[in-house]
């Protein structure tokens, strides 16, 4: 990783951040695009007075929310965490807002040193004026069952190549997921995932198979189906980005971090009622 040269000892700042998608390409800098890790450079560079590296633990793609979000970069500056969550909230849009600084040891890594992920999508049964942009209105009834069924089949390690976009580099493609269930309040269903990493556009994939399944347009053996065989039909039922969060991300030492609990077994999924009401 690239280190500041001059000035005070070199630091290593963690940052958790939140932010609302809609308007971004995604967390990732690209050109002639405006990304949230673009906005937040440029904070870094306003209200620092440098032009850091950042290292993001999950690369959201376009739409895409995080509540819980890690990233972290190096600086000479001698501020007090508490100010740099200031100084950056100040220099930064409404929609991204950084939650917590921490300096943390030079060698820590946000995306490399991640052991888990956990993604939450959310689908409302009816049209909501307050909550359009952060999920999916499926007009037709689901079938909760069902779904819960299908899911049991994400539980343990598989291969995930059927769920993945196959336009981008796919490193590993088998994926350790160690939680996957529902919860349902009201008019929303959620939908939640975790794992140690998760490919191109595997969530979003994921949930919508569920949800054919839910509305009976796929059998609940489906999930099992395309876990076992490589296809390309999950591509067609892509849900749309505007219900899905990045909600946390585990490293070592944390509470619940997988190391400190026993992973789902194969064809498990744990299953809790009761969610929260949408998180924004």
């Amino acid at each position: 990783m690239s280190r500041p040269a001059g000035g005070g000892p070199t630091r290593n700042i963690r940052l958790l951040i939140e932010y609302e998608g809609t308007r971004y390409a995604g967390w990732q800098v690209q050109k002639g695009q405006r990304t949230v890790m673009g906005d937040l450079l440029e904070a870094i560079e306003k209200g620092l007075g440098e032009s850091p590296r950042l290292f993001g633990a999950g690369r959201t793609d376009q739409g895409v929310h995080a509540e819980g979000q890690v990233a972290n970069f190096f600086t000479t500056a001698g501020r007090p965490p508490e100010a740099i969550v200031e100084i950056l909230n100040g220099a930064l849009p409404a929609d991204i807002n950084v939650l917590e600084a921490r300096e943390v040891p030079l060698s820590f890594h946000a995306r490399h040193d991640a052991v888990a992920r956990r993604y939450r999508y959310q689908i409302a049964s009816r049209r909501s004026a307050f909550f359009k942009r952060l999920i999916w209105w499926v007009r037709s009834p689901l079938s909760l069952e069902a779904m819960e069924e299908a899911a049991r089949a994400l539980g343990g390690r598989h291969d995930f190549t059927s769920f993945a976009d196959r336009t981008a580099e796919i490193k590993e493609p088998r994926v350790q997921v160690f939680e996957a269930g529902f919860r349902r309040r009201d008019f929303l269903t959620s939908f939640t995932i975790e794992a140690d990493h998760f490919l191109p556009r595997m969530a979003r994939r994921i949930v919508g198979v569920l949800v054919q399944i839910g509305l009976g347009q796929l059998p609940p053996e489906s999930v099992a189906r395309f876990l076992s065989e490589t296809v390309e039909d999950p591509a067609q039922w892509t849900a749309p980005p505007s219900g899905l969060f990045l909600e946390r991300v585990v490293y070592p030492g944390d509470s619940g971090a997988p190391a400190r609990r026993p992973l789902a077994r194969p064809g498990s999924a744990r299953y809790t009622r009761g969610a929260r009401s949408p998180s924004r």
